[in-house]
């Protein structure tokens, strides 16, 4: 297991390199100042990206468990007015309505978020069968969902949901060493 970190540590402190080519520098200096002055907070932003917990109200009845949407068992529901602190970064509030089934890794939905406040983005997720990580709901950087999401909701009237997401984990114990696999620790010019 250990040496199965370290190769992972190895290839995503090479990974950079290799996509900007041999002769520029893997971090320049401007970007290296930015990274020890907001060390702190960004670490404490990929703390708050390791979970996602979304908290709502309405007509509305659902129980799952997921380990990943290929693992996924459950069904749901209703129209639901939520509060958001969600997967990428998705702060605020917003309506969800529409049904959905699962079970392990089959599953259909016709479900949506249709309006919304703060940084959370709209989707909707019409589907039969298999679902697939390759779509834009599930993007990994711009995602509105994750794929590899662990946990799951439960709820009638009131609902809530708990999530865990892995890679924000790796992304959180990657970026102690200064490596950015997400690309969304903050810069002094997001400030300006």
């Amino acid at each position: 297991m250990k040496k199965f970190l370290l190769m992972l540590i190895a290839v995503a402190a090479l990974a950079p390199a290799a996509v900007r080519g041999a002769e520029e520098p893997v971090i320049t200096r401007g970007e290296l100042k930015d990274k020890i002055l907001l060390y702190l907070p960004n670490r404490v932003m990929d703390l708050l990206d390791i979970f996602s917990l979304n908290i709502g109200v309405g007509p509305v009845a659902e129980a799952r468990l997921m380990a990943t949407r290929y693992c996924d068992v459950g069904a749901g529901i209703g129209l639901s007015a939520k509060l958001y602190k969600d997967f990428n970064r998705q702060y605020g509030l917003g309506l969800e309505e529409g049904w959905y089934w699962s079970f392990i890794f089959v599953s259909e939905e016709q479900y949506a978020l249709t309006e919304s406040l703060g940084s959370v983005k709209l989707y909707s997720e019409n589907r039969t069968g298999v679902p697939m990580p390759d779509t834009n709901t599930y993007d990994f950087f711009d995602g509105k969902r994750d794929f590899l999401a662990i946990g799951g909701s439960l709820g009638l009237l009131v609902d809530g949901n708990l999530y865990l997401h892995p890679m924000e984990w790796l992304d959180l114990g990657l970026g102690f060493l200064l490596i950015d696999i997400k690309n969304d620790d903050y810069i002094m010019d997001d400030f300006r």
